[in-house]
């Protein structure tokens, strides 16, 4: 039950700590329902959870395995990095055997009966939100639009190494979607580089799909934000004016003309 709110609250507060976020709204629905299914003892939570562990102890044994399967790490810092998380599956594995235990202990219904519908209708519920979760948009842009920047970033640097390889080509569904994420995020790094990487990947994907208008204010953003994509910007056939090819050109001075003008 407390697993189960604690993914909830981690939705209601919109954060990210993944590169591509997990279905945490589904998790809290099915760690809910199992947890009061648990509480009212009820037959179908408790095999529900022993099933639930079994695929969790599997799931470390074979993540632990995984770490051996390949090339021995060459520096002692991989070694040592390698360690840390064979502990951290063996700890998890422990607590997992330990949960199972617990539940041996506890007691349920003989039958299965209508306080079953509980468990039941999490795992159902569950189901269907991870089906959505997994069939409805691109979960690698989910960071992102929950206010990451630094896989904003990850989703700029993609774009502008798509916009490398084929300049002159439609922007596909997806790098417009990513785009669009990009357009609408609020950098707040921090490095101001950083905030122009974002929108200079944005206005490439307006370039490709001719919007110029779009992608020269895109590419003006940027060069505000980091005199270092001025160059980069002037490069970009979107048919500049002699007075913007100036202002990219000459960044430094027409900011000092800018600031006079103030």
């Amino acid at each position: 039950m407390v697993a189960g709110l604690a993914c909830l609250r981690y939705v209601w507060a919109a954060a990210s700590s993944f590169e591509r976020e997990p279905p945490f709204l589904a998790l809290a629905v099915v760690l809910t329902g199992i947890g009061a299914g648990l509480i009212l003892r009820t037959r179908a939570a408790h095999l529900l959870a022993r099933a639930a562990l079994g695929v969790v102890i599997f799931a470390v044994a074979v993540k632990a395995a995984g770490l051996y399967a390949g090339s021995a790490p060459a520096y002692p810092d991989e070694r040592l990095v390698a360690h840390v998380y064979l502990l951290g599956f063996a700890l998890a594995a422990a607590g997992a055997v330990v949960v199972f235990l617990l539940l041996r202990r506890a007691h349920s219904a003989a039958d299965f009966g209508q306080l079953d519908l509980i468990p039941l209708g999490g795992l159902a519920a569950a189901v269907v939100l991870g089906g959505l979760w997994l069939f409805s948009g691109d979960a690698r842009l989910r960071p992102c639009q929950n206010g990451s920047d630094e896989a904003c970033g990850a989703v700029a640097v993609a774009l502008l190494e798509s916009a490398e390889r084929a300049p002159g080509a439609a922007p596909t569904a997806n790098e417009e979607r990513a785009a669009r994420v990009l357009a609408e995020h609020r950098c707040r790094a921090e490095d101001r580089g950083q905030c122009g990487l974002q929108r200079y990947a944005a206005g490439t994907v307006d370039a490709r799909a001719r919007r110029f208008d779009r992608a020269k204010e895109a590419f003006m953003w940027a060069c505000d934000a980091d005199t270092s994509w001025c160059a980069r910007a002037a490069q970009e056939p979107v048919d500049w004016t002699p007075e913007e090819q100036s202002r990219l050109t000459r960044p430094a001075r027409w900011q000092r003309r800018e600031q006079g003008r103030r």
